[in-house]
């Protein structure tokens, strides 16, 4: 009989602590009327923070606001949401303003997915995680830009910046007409100024017409502009 006994109470025991778990995991899973009317639903978050839903769904399942299950959907607590939103909207308007996305990069500098992510990869500028996306700082990618010459845009904005004008030393032999051979050894005769930049050797443009313009052997037969593209 005691022994009966022992075994109701054990298992009562039992059936009291995994309720209280229960509770504890999933009381809130059933919202009283007046809970409801102080709780969002994910669209509504999305329209209330000015965020597509996709969005919205991301933030509620990282677990950024107090947020209830009620029966298939998640609700979250207003409040929660209001103490939020300042935060979300800087980093909307940063996101907006501020980034763009590795594709839109890509597009810009007329380089595939497998080639942008490639760039990315080499943390040549900043990134930043926004709702789950991987975006680009826009301030890092024209900084980088402006010091590099392997990467130039699609809409043909001048890249290497940054040390002034320069050009190839291969548009050299192009806008005089003569072999490459024959640029060479100009260049390196008339000392001039050559600058090595990101790997490249590249001739200051200034000390190029320095030394055109005191000479009548050799004459432009096309523009610098011609043979690099660039646009300043």
């Amino acid at each position: 009989m005691k022994l009966n006994n022992l075994d109701k109470q054990i298992e009562q025991f039992n059936e009291q602590s995994e309720a209280k778990l229960m509770n504890e995991l999933f009381g809130d899973d059933v919202l009283t009327d007046e809970q409801e009317w102080e709780t969002y639903s994910v669209s509504e978050v999305s329209k209330e923070l000015g965020i597509t839903l996709d969005e919205a769904k991301f933030l509620v399942n990282r677990g950024i606001f107090k947020s209830y299950r009620a029966g298939n959907e998640f609700r979250c607590h207003k409040k929660s949401v209001e103490e939020k939103k300042r935060i979300i909207e800087i980093c909307t308007s940063y996101r907006d303003n501020k980034t763009i996305t590795v594709m839109e990069l890509g597009k810009i500098l007329g380089l595939g997915k497998t080639g942008i992510y490639r760039l990315v990869n080499k943390c040549f500028f900043k990134t930043y995680v926004v709702y789950g996306k991987m975006r680009v700082d826009v301030e890092s990618f024209e900084e980088w830009y402006a010091g590099q010459f392997h990467y130039t845009k699609v809409n043909g904005e001048r890249p290497g910046k940054k040390y002034g004008k320069t050009i190839h030393v291969g548009t050299v032999y192009k806008v005089l007409g003569i072999p490459k051979a024959t640029a060479r050894d100009l260049i390196k005769r008339e000392n001039i100024e050559v600058v090595k930049i990101d790997g490249c050797t590249r001739i200051m443009e200034d000390s190029f017409w320095k030394w055109f313009k005191s000479q009548d052997k050799y004459t432009l037969v096309k523009t610098i502009r011609e043979v690099e593209g660039y646009v300043d």
